[in-house]
């Protein structure tokens, strides 16, 4: 009895040391990989971002009197005649939105009548050109879509008529890319 209580004891013993052995191991391997796993972040894919949004500027005319200033809606209409004309159209503005607002008729008229717009047909069937006038949208820097893409290297300038409704947060937008140059 006593030698089968030493034999069974010697194989516990010879069994718990194996264990051991391999337990460390694979311990070590199973913390290392747990370990890896905690701390390599899942792959984010681009469905899971938030755009990025223009920061928010306190304007005077967010709030709740809604209210321009005159000077700067003007200084707003050079900046797009000299600069952005040459890329973007408003296609749904027209002279007379301005009249009245931005600048008096008188002023408006002389604007109107800068540009040439393509106007018929008259009594001959042909088109003709014509001094602008207050009816007439402002002029489009490119004649059609093709063109535009072309000129910018497969990209289509936006609107800027609509853009500031059109976008989220539009005027912060538009802010915060004039200053980006």
């Amino acid at each position: 009895c006593v030698a089968t209580r030493q034999t069974a004891s010697r194989s516990l013993v010879s069994t718990m040391a194996f264990s051991r052995s391999l337990v460390r191991p694979i311990s070590a391997a199973a913390a290392a990989a747990a370990a890896v796993a905690v701390a390599a972040p899942a792959p984010v894919k681009c469905e899971d971002k938030d755009a990025p949004h223009a920061p928010r500027y306190p304007f005077w005319i967010k709030s709740i009197f809604h209210a321009h200033e005159i000077p700067s809606v003007r200084r707003g209409y050079e900046v797009y005649r000299q600069v952005c004309a040459t890329c973007h159209a408003m296609n749904q503005l027209h002279f007379r939105h301005l009249v009245g607002q931005v600048y008096p008729e008188k002023r408006m008229k002389e604007f109107a009548s800068q540009i040439d717009v393509v106007d018929g047909p008259n009594d001959e069937g042909e088109m003709f050109t014509r001094p602008g006038l207050l009816v007439d949208a402002f002029p489009s820097p490119y004649p059609n879509e093709e063109s535009a893409r072309y000129a910018n290297g497969g990209a289509l300038p936006p609107d800027l008529s609509v853009y500031t409704t059109a976008k989220h947060e539009g005027v912060d937008y538009i802010f915060a890319m004039l200053m980006g140059y």
